[in-house]
């Protein structure tokens, strides 16, 4: 009995370490998942799986002495001999810092991204009033995470969300989405009218290949935003996504993740760029952030309920739209003419009555809805 007893505690175990393992990824994937959707806080999902600070001293311990270590680690299983006993070396020293669950979470977050990314750059296009109505109806009901998290509330406060309220607004007003993309399509046209022998170029671009598709200020911007949106990513109750929307990135990032099927070296430069500016943001703006917040704690939350309320006006789902004739485009390395697009502006207007709006009330209502059970659920006592 003693030896069926001790037989029967290995697969146990064994089941306990996959369901652990299991049960990780799937909170990396829903961090994924609430990363992509404006509205939905990565931090608050921190909270509900009650994450939030273990995350963030995982994240402290990502500093220079530790960096070396890691480099040096590397090396020893690369280079050196006795590659099991440097690999058992490296293995304990990522367990020791909690790094294998950091890497679980990240690798579950890029699944969902990746899986999702092409589902939300269809609804933009095609289901664009009904999609920012959900997004809509998510950030309303966000804005009570910041309101709840106050530790005081003061008059003074007030000035706070005001400020943020008129930054969200002002970045929206000055990044015109069609005036990006009008000012893209002239700059291929003018390039389609110098005659350029666009079939031969055609038949020499490879999967792998450089087509001219993002301008540098384009790749400096991507750095830019990319570290701006993962510093939001890691504070309760505001989105990283709604970031990338108010800066004018949310759909030239989602398109290139949903692209990289097709391993154009555009593509995966401009995610490189965003990318870094994922990792420096959030080892450096973030933990400033993190500093403020514990300094000016009530000030912060002030601000971020005013940046969610003035992007309200961002997200709001009925916007003027303009046809573009002919909109110049790159796809696969040759500029190619789009006939009759409909561009959406930053121009905000009243619904008419019709089945647009009522589509659009429905999918309000479940964004208010879904955000009522996660803001349940985080401040359940």
């Amino acid at each position: 009995m003693g030896g069926m007893s001790s037989s029967l505690r290995k697969p146990m175990r064994n089941n306990t370490k996959e369901s652990s393992f299991i049960k990780e990824l799937l909170m990396g994937f829903c961090l994924g998942t609430a990363n992509i959707i404006p509205g939905v806080s990565g931090g608050t999902f921190l909270l509900i799986f009650k994450i939030y600070e273990r995350v963030f001293s995982i994240l402290n311990k990502i500093n220079k002495v530790n960096i070396l270590y890691f480099s040096a680690c590397i090396i020893k299983i690369v280079f050196k001999a006795k590659k099991a006993d440097s690999s058992n070396i490296f293995i304990e020293f990522l367990r020791n810092n909690d790094f294998i669950f950091l890497f679980k979470l990240i690798v579950g977050a890029v699944v969902a991204i990746v899986s999702l990314s092409g589902v939300m750059k269809y609804l933009i296009i095609y289901h664009f009033s009904v999609t920012y109505a959900l997004f809509f109806g998510l950030i309303l009901m966000s804005i009570i995470i910041p309101v709840k998290m106050l530790k005081e509330k003061k008059a003074y406060l007030i000035l706070f969300v005001i400020l943020g309220a008129v930054c969200t607004i002002y970045v929206t007003y000055a990044v015109n989405p069609y005036e990006k993309i009008k000012k893209k399509s002239e700059i291929y046209e003018a390039q389609f009218l110098k005659n350029q022998n666009f079939e031969k170029k055609q038949q020499d671009v490879t999967a792998f290949s450089f087509t001219g598709k993002y301008t540098l200020e384009e790749y400096g911007y991507a750095l830019i935003c990319g570290a701006v949106a993962v510093s939001a990513m890691v504070l309760p109750g505001i989105s990283g996504s709604l970031v990338l929307i108010l800066m004018g990135a949310y759909f030239e990032v989602i398109s290139a993740i949903s692209e990289l099927s097709t391993f154009n070296w555009d593509n995966l430069a401009f995610l490189g760029c965003f990318g870094i500016g994922v990792i420096a943001g959030g080892l450096l703006f973030a933990k400033f952030l993190n500093a403020v917040l514990k300094r000016y704690y009530n000030a912060t939350m002030a601000f971020l309920m005013g940046l969610m309320v003035g992007s309200l006006y961002a997200l709001w789902p009925f916007k003027k739209s303009i046809i573009m004739a002919q909109q110049y485009i790159k796809k696969d390395g040759v500029i190619c003419i789009a006939q009759n697009m409909r561009i959406y502006t930053n121009i905000n207007e009243i619904p008419q009555m019709g089945g647009q709006l009522l589509f659009s009330l429905v999918s309000f209502i479940i964004g208010c809805i879904i955000m009522s059970f996660f803001i349940g659920k985080e401040f359940r006592k």
